[in-house]
């Protein structure tokens, strides 16, 4: 089955029918088909795209951007509005997210549920749709990290490979001489080796399997090594010499250094839990940041240019050090990631957050 034969959900015409009045099966089949050949072809540019039409952010896609995703739906139905259609096009890139969230054969999905869980700041940023995508990002992560972590099988098939000869036999049989015998060997050593190919790429498959397993295992190991040693290796000191304030992050970001596999493990937020001190209460997000060492901010974002989009916590960061100390760029940071000044979240949220910004760093 083909991208564009997958079968329309009754969510996405529910999803849909927000902004399409009346019921008409083959408008919602023409949208669904250019939404699921969008997803298809998605790449990071596009996600991006996708979440700031969705969220409806202050930084809007380019021009392009917003065209291309527009022609998708043109290309299926030549009376697609390229213009005026706001509303229809954001609740559409909401669509999109959450089908691209759900395909767990998408390089992109693991991106795509951090991406998204991360510009929702934990629903400090309000979006007007008819679905959930902070809750839909949420559990698409948990399903992910589920699926990456489940240990392979290990039985191996004893069915041996089928070699197919009738060519050759048919060769010899038609030249009854010295030249078919010939011919027949070489029909036959064809048959033999794509027989072998087979087998080779199920074996092969196989051990990468297992190689991805081991991978993760040898990342939650040195995970559950660095919470026993209770140190961090940032500043350099024990976890309850780091400032409480500071925390969050500091310890965020030494086990994003140690993840190999996204979306990372299900246990990020227990070992957070181990390891933050007054998790109970919430923090600014700019006093964590003003908390920080001045060479740790630097050694965060180096020359990156972080998204005030999805990673506005690395956004923070950057809008500090153009700065300087003091509160003097937090008006500038709160206007571009659309929330209060003062915004505020649980530590380990905070932790959790920045962690999967950091994710999404690492892994451009």
């Amino acid at each position: 089955m083909s991208d564009t034969e997958t079968p329309i959900t009754p969510e996405f015409v529910r999803w849909y029918q927000s902004v399409c009045i009346g019921k008409d099966p083959e408008l919602h089949q023409k949208r669904w088909e250019a939404l699921i050949k969008l997803v298809a072809n998605a790449n990071q540019v596009d996600v991006e795209n996708l979440i700031r039409l969705a969220y409806k952010t202050r930084q809007k896609p380019t021009q392009e951007g917003i065209q291309g995703i527009r022609q998708y739906f043109l290309d299926f139905d030549d009376s697609f509005e390229m213009t005026g259609n706001e509303r229809e096009v954001q609740v559409l890139a909401g669509a999109a997210l959450a089908v691209l969230m759900n395909r767990s054969d998408s390089d992109e999905a693991e991106r795509t549920a951090l991406a998204v869980t991360t510009t929702a700041l934990s629903n400090g940023r309000s979006v007007d749709l008819p679905v959930d995508l902070s809750a839909l990002g949420e559990q698409s992560i948990e399903l992910l990290s589920e699926k990456n972590r489940r240990r392979p099988s290990l039985e191996v098939s004893a069915k041996a490979p089928e070699f197919n000869f009738e060519n050759s036999v048919t060769k010899v049989a038609q030249t009854p001489n010295w030249e078919g015998v010939k011919e027949a060997f070489e029909l036959a050593a064809a048959s033999t080796s794509e027989a072998l190919r087979k087998l080779a790429i199920r074996q092969m498959r196989a051990m990468n399997n297992v190689a991805k397993f081991i991978e993760v295992q040898d990342e939650e190991l040195q995970m559950l090594w660095w919470l026993i040693g209770q140190h961090s290796e940032e500043y350099d000191c024990p976890f309850n010499k780091v400032p409480p304030e500071a925390q969050p992050f500091v310890f965020a970001r030494e086990l994003a250094d140690a993840t190999e596999v996204l979306p990372g493990p299900r246990s990020i937020k227990a070992m957070l839990s181990r390891t933050l001190q007054k998790q109970r209460s919430k923090i600014r997000v700019s006093d964590a940041v003003n908390a920080l060492q001045a060479s740790w901010l630097e050694s965060a974002v180096e020359e990156r240019e972080p998204s005030p989009v999805i990673t506005p916590l690395h956004y923070a960061i950057k809008r500090q050090l153009e700065t300087g100390e003091g509160d003097a760029w937090i008006a500038g940071w709160a206007a571009a990631a659309g929330v209060e000044q003062d915004f505020k979240l649980s530590r380990i949220t905070l932790g959790e957050l920045f962690y999967r910004e950091r994710l999404l760093m690492l892994f451009e």
